[in-house]
């Protein structure tokens, strides 16, 4: 009998992590839904960024590796505390796809064009969003032409959503190592590699012009 190929025991593994997750996403996905039936189009804009901003927050958290002090990089004022700067390290951390990190930045800037106009009745329909909301790359094409631009953003959000929920649910069950983990570096004994005392006046010597005469 052959051993499953890597791609057939990944399938696999996805399939089983699915199962439980069903329920979850619903969950992660309420507050949103709750908002479509009675909120403006600047409050579901706001409510759409909250929500990828927290699951970009959770996925990014269990990455990291379990130290108490990882939460106060999200806190007010640190590197971590916008929108904007959780979706860069997503990305960057290889922890989301390319076409994702597209559609996240629009939605960021789609949120602080409803955030901080002063236009009292901005709706999805306003130019600038319009053409923000058509250039998603995870936009339904076949709906370009009889789906209101509301109804494009909508959807682009709920797949969003979708997936970040969904890795970070891998993420956390797969348990990774990191680079640490991986080459052992806190047992590595590092004091071996330290130089002597006449090394390092030797160093000093080469780089201090008032220690090469003394």
């Amino acid at each position: 009998m052959e051993e499953p190929t890597f791609p057939e025991t990944l399938k696999e593994l996805l399939a089983e992590l699915q199962k439980p997750y069903k329920e979850q996403i619903k969950e992660l996905s309420k507050p949103f839904w709750d908002a479509l039936a009675k909120e403006s189009d600047r409050a579901i804009a706001i409510i759409a960024a909250c929500l990828l901003d927290n699951l970009l927050e959770k996925l990014i958290r269990t990455s990291y590796i379990k130290d108490p002090q990882v939460r106060y990089l999200f806190k007010n004022d640190r590197i971590l505390q916008t929108f904007f700067s959780k979706i860069n390290i997503a990305y960057f951390s290889g922890l989301i796809p390319k076409f994702v990190y597209h559609d996240l930045k629009l939605i960021c800037e789609i949120r602080n064009k409803f955030a901080h106009s002063i236009t009292a009745n901005l709706t999805f329909t306003e130019s600038s969003i319009v053409q923000r909301i058509n250039s998603f790359e995870l936009r339904p094409k076949t709906l370009d032409k009889v789906a209101a631009p509301k109804i494009k953003f909508i959807i682009v959000v709920q797949q969003i959503v979708t997936l970040l929920g969904y890795w970070e649910h891998f993420l956390s069950k797969a348990k990774l190592p990191n680079l640490v983990e991986l080459l052992k570096l806190n047992k590595f004994p590092f004091e071996e590699l330290a130089l002597t005392k006449d090394e390092i006046y030797e160093v000093l010597r080469g780089t201090s012009p008032y220690l090469k005469d003394s």
